[in-house]
């Protein structure tokens, strides 16, 4: 039955990306959107969430840039989002060992522009 769960909320967690990815991507204009977690892992259970970073140049602030994406999402379910620019994102790819690891080398890259 947990396994059933578990399954079912990987499901709701998919489908709910799903709709996600074009609303970014033709309302957004990011530049890179990056799946990071146990969604990427694949290893979701009954309390995952999404977690996503998106990369786009702004000059809003960066709480205002996570506002205006979940206004944009609507999200039904749990989710986590970072917002940086390139330089930020950059920058913290070097200076921090969280977002080297898991974002960076465990994530997965879901849109890159150009691409």
């Amino acid at each position: 039955m947990a396994e059933q769960t578990v399954s079912s909320q990987r499901a709701t967690l998919e489908a709910e990306l799903k709709r996600y990815l074009p609303l970014l991507r033709e309302h957004y204009d990011p530049e890179r959107i990056l799946l990071f977690g146990s969604l990427a892992h694949g290893s979701a259970s009954d309390w995952s969430d999404i977690d996503l970073v998106i990369v786009k140049e702004t000059e809003k602030r960066f709480l205002d840039r996570t506002k205006e994406v979940m206004r944009l999402l609507e999200p039904r379910v749990g989710v986590d989002i970072l917002v940086y620019t390139p330089a930020e994102f950059a920058q913290l790819s070097q200076e921090r060992a969280f977002v080297r690891e898991e974002i960076v080398s465990k994530g997965k890259v879901l849109y890159e522009r150009g691409k």
